[in-house]
C-alpha cells in the first residue's frame, strides 16, 4: 500500500507534468496570434502576427499613422487590412498596405535605401569603352591616362569580390599597353557565360579572344578575326543553353509568353524563388497553385500580360506582378537581398519591391545608363560618370544603404 511519501511524489510529478502542458498551450497559443481579452470578461481572442524586420535594424514602425515599435519586433494585431510605414532617418521611407489573417504571420522584410547617396571614385585615370558581362557582375574597361604608363591597359572590375579582402582587389590590370596594343583603341564584348571577352580594333579590324577567369599572357594575344564566325556560334550556344536551363525551371504556361532572345531576359533572383521576365506576347497565366499558400502576398498581381512589359513571377507562391513597361524601364536586375529590383527610367535609378510597391529614386544625376551594376553586398550600386563637365568619365560606387 502506498505511503504518504509515495502520494506526495506522485502529487509533484503530476503538478509539474500538468503545469508543463498548460505552459506549451498557452506558448503555443501566443505563438500563433492569441490575445487575451479582458474588454467582456477574460475572452481567448485569435489575432495576426506582424513580424517587422528592416534593414538597417531599429527603424520606428507606424501602422496606420500610429507609433507603435521599432524593428526587428512581432506584433499582434486583430485580422484586418493596414497601413504600415517603416521609417528612419537619413533613409527613404517604406511604406505597404497589409491584411492580417489570423494565425499567420506577415513577414515585411523592409530594405531601406538612403535618402542621399554618397558617390565615390573607384577608379581615378578614367575608364573608356567599359563593356558590362550579361550577369552583370564584372566591367571590362580600358585606361589610358595614368600617371605611370604601366598603369595602362585593360581591366577588370569584379563585383563580387570582396573589397575589404586582403588578398583580392576586385579591379584588376588584365593586360597593360604595349608599343604595339593601345587598349583604349578596343572596344569589348563579353560571352553570355560572363568568361570570355572579345576586344575589337575595327581602325586595324584585329579582334582579339581573351579569358576574364585565367591570366591574359602572350599567347592569347593573336588576330582571332578569322575564327570570329566559330566564336560567335559557341557563344551563341551557350546563350540557348542559358536560355533553356531557366525556361526548365519554370511553369509550362509561363514559358510560350517569356521573350528568350536573350538569357538576360529570364533573371533568377538570387535566392531562385521568384524570376524576372519579358512578355514576348501578350497572354494570361494560368493558376497553378490552387490552394495558396497562407504566407502568400497580397499585393495585387496581373496575370494578363501585355507585350514588351517585364513582370516578377514568385515561384513559391504562384504570384505575378508587373514592373513596368521596356519602353521605360531599362536594364532591370536584381539586388542581392532577392525582394528588391533597381533599373533605369528617364535618368534616374530607381527600386522596387518585387511585388511592385514601394518604387523609389535611388540616384538621380548623370551617369551613363549601360553600365550599371549592383555590388555584391548590396549596399551600392556601380555606374560610369564624370565628376564635371568636361573631366574624364571614371566608375564610381554610389552607396544606397
Amino acid at each position: 500500500m502506498p505511503n504518504n511519501s509515495d502520494k506526495k511524489s506522485l502529487l509533484t510529478v503530476l503538478s509539474v507534468f500538468t503545469f508543463v502542458v498548460f505552459a506549451t498551450l498557452v506558448i503555443a497559443f501566443f505563438a500563433n496570434g492569441y490575445q487575451i481579452s479582458f474588454k467582456h470578461g477574460p475572452v481567448l481572442k485569435a489575432t495576426g502576427l506582424l513580424s517587422a524586420t528592416s534593414r538597417p535594424k531599429s527603424a520606428p514602425v507606424y501602422i496606420d499613422g500610429q507609433l507603435v515599435t521599432a524593428t526587428d519586433d512581432t506584433i499582434n494585431l486583430p485580422p484586418g487590412t493596414y497601413s504600415v510605414k517603416i521609417v528612419k532617418d537619413g533613409y527613404l521611407p517604406w511604406q505597404k498596405t497589409v491584411t492580417i489573417k489570423r494565425e499567420v504571420v506577415y513577414l515585411t522584410e523592409a530594405n531601406l535605401f538612403r535618402s542621399v547617396p554618397e558617390l565615390k571614385p573607384i577608379t581615378l585615370s578614367g575608364a573608356i569603352n567599359p563593356a558590362v558581362s550579361p550577369d552583370k557582375t564584372k566591367i571590362v574597361y580600358a585606361v589610358a591616362d595614368a600617371s605611370d604608363s604601366k598603369d595602362n591597359g585593360l581591366y577588370l572590375l569584379d563585383s563580387t569580390e570582396n573589397p575589404l579582402s586582403l588578398n583580392r582587389n576586385p579591379i584588376r590590370q588584365l593586360y597593360p599597353n604595349t608599343p604595339q596594343i593601345d587598349w583604349s583603341k578596343f572596344v569589348f564584348k563579353i560571352s553570355p557565360n560572363s568568361r570570355q571577352i572579345i576586344a575589337t580594333n575595327s581602325l586595324s579590324q584585329i579582334n582579339y579572344l581573351l579569358p576574364l577567369d585565367s591570366p591574359v599572357t602572350t599567347k592569347h594575344l593573336f588576330d582571332a578575326t578569322s575564327q570570329l564566325g566559330l566564336i560567335e556560334t559557341e557563344w551563341q550556344n551557350q546563350e540557348n543553353q542559358l536560355v533553356a536551363s531557366r525556361l526548365q525551371r519554370l511553369p509550362e504556361t509561363l514559358k510560350p509568353l517569356i521573350a528568350t532572345g536573350s538569357a538576360s531576359l529570364i533573371n533568377f533572383s538570387p535566392d531562385e524563388t521568384k524570376v524576372l521576365y519579358l512578355a514576348n506576347d501578350n497572354g494570361k497565366i494560368d493558376k497553378i497553385i490552387t490552394t495558396p499558400p497562407l504566407s502568400q502576398s497580397d499585393q495585387p498581381q496581373v496575370r494578363t500580360l501585355k507585350k514588351g512589359h517585364y513582370y516578377v513571377y514568385h515561384l513559391k507562391e504562384d504570384t505575378n506582378y508587373l514592373i513596368g513597361s521596356s519602353q521605360s524601364v531599362s536594364s532591370p536586375f536584381w539586388l542581392p537581398d532577392s525582394n528588391n529590383l533597381a533599373y533605369v527610367e528617364s535618368n534616374t535609378i530607381k527600386a522596387v519591391d518585387y511585388d511592385s510597391t514601394n518604387t523609389q529614386t535611388i540616384y538621380a544625376g548623370s551617369f551613363n545608363s549601360q553600365v550599371v551594376i549592383p555590388w555584391s553586398d548590396g549596399a551600392k550600386i556601380i555606374t560610369l560618370t564624370s565628376a564635371y563637365s568636361g573631366s574624364p568619365e571614371n566608375l564610381y560606387s554610389i552607396s544606397i544603404r
